[in-house]
């Protein structure tokens, strides 16, 4: 398997002379069109994801699936089906929802949940989100994304399908 999703990412990566800006507070010279994947690529990582996120997670399994801002490969939906204990997959809660309340933090309360994101950065947004839901009585089992693009710990383990190339900062984070 693991093999495949590194043929699926050679795939998708793009290389450049200049660094390309992924966002106001980052830039890379490799970057990984996700949105070239199909949906037997994404298949594919959420089956290895899913596995990963059994064996990290163990004892506990996530409530709740977080979607970030940004996404649109569907991972989130697709590791619900995956999760699932049953025939229901688990439910999907977009950030939006979290950020927007509206009886949202009732829902949270003494749930697990796990972050989903396409791709993690500077893990910024992960830390936000993260906050975010704690506060509201959740508890974050894991970050899970098709690629992880971090530079250290967080406070709860990445599972990704692929370890991208690393990325350069513009500016120092607040962490």
């Amino acid at each position: 398997m693991q093999e495949n999703i590194k043929e699926i990412f050679e795939r998708i990566t793009e290389y450049y002379d200049v660094p390309l800006r992924l966002s106001s507070r980052c830039e890379a010279k490799v970057y990984y069109r996700v949105e070239d994947l199909n949906s037997a690529d994404i298949d594919l990582c959420s089956n290895y994801i899913a596995e990963r996120l059994v064996n990290v997670c163990q004892p506990s399994v996530p409530d709740v699936l977080i979607n970030l801002h940004g996404n649109f490969t569907g991972l989130a939906n697709n590791l619900a089906k995956t999760l699932s204990v049953g025939d229901e997959p688990l439910e999907v809660i977009s950030l939006e929802q979290v950020e927007s309340g509206n009886g949202i933090a009732t829902r949270l309360k003494g749930c697990t949940v796990v972050l989903v994101n396409d791709v993690i950065t500077t893990a910024r947004s992960c830390l936000e989100a993260h906050t975010k839901t704690t506060l509201m009585g959740a508890s974050v089992l894991s970050w899970a994304a098709l690629i992880d693009r971090t530079f250290g710990p967080g406070p709860v383990p990445v599972v990704a399908s692929f370890t991208g190339a690393p990325i350069n900062l513009l500016e120092a984070l607040p962490y």
